[in-house]
């Protein structure tokens, strides 16, 4: 009888965060690629999104802990996958690291840190 107490309590505890665990994410593919005093921010929707959602676009100037400041927010669109940003620098030749927050699941994807160029390119 206490086993199958101790294995009903076990199950009742761990389904719940089991399924929090798995809980399908609203984006994904998050990329972030180098400019000339820029960065270009890409990510994907995951599935159809049905109701308004939007995504924060976060950066931090100093280090990967931050703090991090919103540079932008996109909304999600029904049938729209393919989502892209670009943050124009004008800030210093140093290492930038960006993040991405689902506004209404508090989803976050990141950081990912670039190095935009701020030499002119060449000719």
């Amino acid at each position: 009888m206490t086993k199958h107490i101790i294995f009903l309590l076990v199950f009742v505890l761990l389904i719940p965060s089991m399924a929090l665990s798995q809980k399908a994410t609203a984006i994904g593919d998050f990329k972030v690629q180098a400019l000339y005093r820029a960065a270009k921010i890409t990510w994907k929707a995951k599935g159809d999104v049905k109701s308004e959602m939007a995504v924060q676009i976060l950066r931090a100037d100093t280090s990967e802990e931050g703090p991090y400041k919103e540079v932008a927010t996109v909304k999600l669109t029904t049938g729209k996958k393919n989502y892209e940003y670009t943050d124009k620098i004008t800030g210093t030749e140093a290492k930038y690291y960006y993040k991405l927050v689902v506004k209404e699941t508090n989803e976050s994807l990141g950081p990912i840190a670039t190095r935009p160029f701020f030499s002119p390119p060449a000719t």
